[in-house]
């Protein structure tokens, strides 16, 4: 057996006789946490949404010391606990002691949903746990009329400073920080713990980018013969909660996996999933309302991931994702896309800033014009060269970006194009062939599009583009006729 292990395996046992040694009931009761709400039926199964009761926040007399912990600023707040920068003395390194005041795990009222409970649950997860997206627990204890757990630090934010009325993490970023929980949650499962409590502030992104799974308070036993109960009072944080969660019925992993991802749409979009003034009437949004689709508010970002979030979504456990390697497989092309965008060389960014200057650009964002040079082909001709062949029939558009060139009809000069400029609106729209020739003047660059490749764009930037070039070609027609009226005149 490895050293790791063996440690793994004390620390395990001796939360397990903690856990064990807090069972014995204590004349103090618990003290509410600041972000959860219970049914007043504690959830019944019955398919009825009741309205929760009032949480108020902890207000705890943090002593200088515990034991041989040094205890400093508070850094957050937990399921029933307060979480406090902590020096070891023993070891002489930074941990986090979260406190929660000492109660029996029974107790349950409006201002305590199970504080004693909370931290009972936290101590087993702790000594099933050791994954490296899931904060390690060190150690656990009682001091005076306080329960603590202390853990490791992690030196950054929690999601809760991306989502909602933040600053969004980019696109990849976000999505590879869920595949991440994913990977945490499959262990957990797999451990028999359905964590319950998903959402911004309990997962944490490091300063270095790793992705931590904080807080099993409210966990619950996947195993009818674990230490956890399979099933538990209905608790969660409302805007997070999954439909079977809220309706009190028995959970599985699926449930985990919808609250992933209702964090991965406040990641993308900055808004939570519903939104209402009461949390009774939350909850029957939640229950009842299809989730809105990310497409709708975030048209730049391809309509498969707008799919992928739409199944995980779902109110039927059945049609989500099963485990969270199925969600994070349907992810990762999308990773591996918004990734690779954001690794472009200066070079590719400096020529987005050109071409918005340019005219053909001119009503385009960085991002519909960044989706637009992932589908063309880049062209580069020779003074002299043939850009276009009358008589091609061709449905694609060509939009020069460097140099210039000549119209020809019938081998006679037309007009000259320059940059910004583009040719072929007809044949790329309507499919017929090309009645003139373009020729370069100078060495020319210009970006190839065709209909099909248009059509792979994200539904709205598509249909922007189309407009866009159907535009152009109105104009170009309107003025080919006022000038056959003017030769006739």
């Amino acid at each position: 057996m490895s050293a790791s292990v063996r440690q793994s395996a004390v620390l395990a046992a001796r939360l397990a006789r903690r856990a064990i040694a807090c069972n014995e009931p204590r004349t103090r009761k618990a003290v509410a946490g600041d972000n959860m709400v219970k049914p007043t039926d504690g959830g019944s199964g019955d398919g009825k949404v009741t309205p929760p009761v009032s949480i108020r926040p902890l207000d705890i007399l943090v002593p200088a010391e515990i034991d041989r912990y040094t205890i400093g600023r508070r850094i957050g707040s937990g399921t029933c606990g307060v979480v406090h920068q902590a020096l070891d003395n023993l070891l002489g390194r930074e941990v986090a002691v979260k406190l929660s005041p000492i109660g029996e795990a029974h107790v349950s009222s409006g201002k305590v949903p199970g504080a004693q409970r909370a931290y009972q649950t936290e101590i087993i997860a702790a000594g099933r746990l050791t994954h490296p997206n899931i904060v390690t627990v060190y150690d656990a204890g009682q001091y005076e009329e306080l329960n603590y757990l202390v853990m490791e630090v992690v030196e950054g934010k929690s999601l809760k400073e991306y989502g909602k009325g933040k600053t969004l993490l980019p696109v990849h970023e976000a999505l590879r920080v869920i595949a991440e929980c994913c990977a945490a949650l499959d262990y957990s499962h797999k451990q028999g713990i359905l964590h319950r409590d998903i959402k911004p502030a309990n997962i944490m992104l490091a300063n270095n980018g790793v992705v931590k799974l904080l807080d099993f308070g409210i966990a619950v036993g996947l195993k009818e013969d674990g230490e956890l109960k399979r099933k538990g009072p209905t608790l969660g944080t409302p805007n997070y909660m999954s439909p079977e969660q809220i309706l009190g019925q028995e959970l599985g992993p699926e449930s985990d996996f919808y609250s992933l991802s209702t964090v991965l749409f406040e990641l993308l979009t900055g808004r939570q999933l519903f939104k209402a003034s009461k949390v009774k009437d939350l909850f029957r949004l939640v229950v009842h309302r299809t989730a809105p689709q990310l497409r709708q508010i975030r048209p730049d970002l391809p309509a498969e991931l707008s799919e992928v979030l739409a199944k995980s979504l779902q109110k039927k456990p059945e049609a989500r994702y099963q485990t969270g390697q199925e969600l994070a497989h349907a992810l990762q092309p999308f990773i591996e896309k918004f990734g690779l965008a954001t690794r472009r060389p200066a070079a590719w960014k400096k020529l987005v800033s050109r071409l918005k200057r340019q005219s053909f650009f001119l009503s385009f964002s960085d991002g519909e014009i960044s989706q637009l040079l992932s589908k063309v082909r880049v062209r580069s001709f020779k003074r002299g060269d043939t850009l276009v062949a009358a008589g091609n029939s061709q449905r694609c558009l060509l939009i020069l970006t460097d140099g210039i060139a000549q119209v020809r009809y019938h081998n006679k000069f037309v007009r000259v194009l320059a940059d910004g400029a583009c040719f072929g609106e007809a044949r790329f729209i309507n499919g017929i062939s090309e009645s003139h020739s373009l020729r370069a003047l100078t060495d020319v660059k210009a970006l190839e599009l065709s209909a099909d490749a248009l059509s792979d764009l994200p539904p709205k930037i598509h249909l922007h583009y189309y407009r866009y070039i159907s535009d152009l070609l109105e104009t170009k027609a309107s003025i080919a006729t006022a000038a056959q009226v003017d030769i006739s005149l």
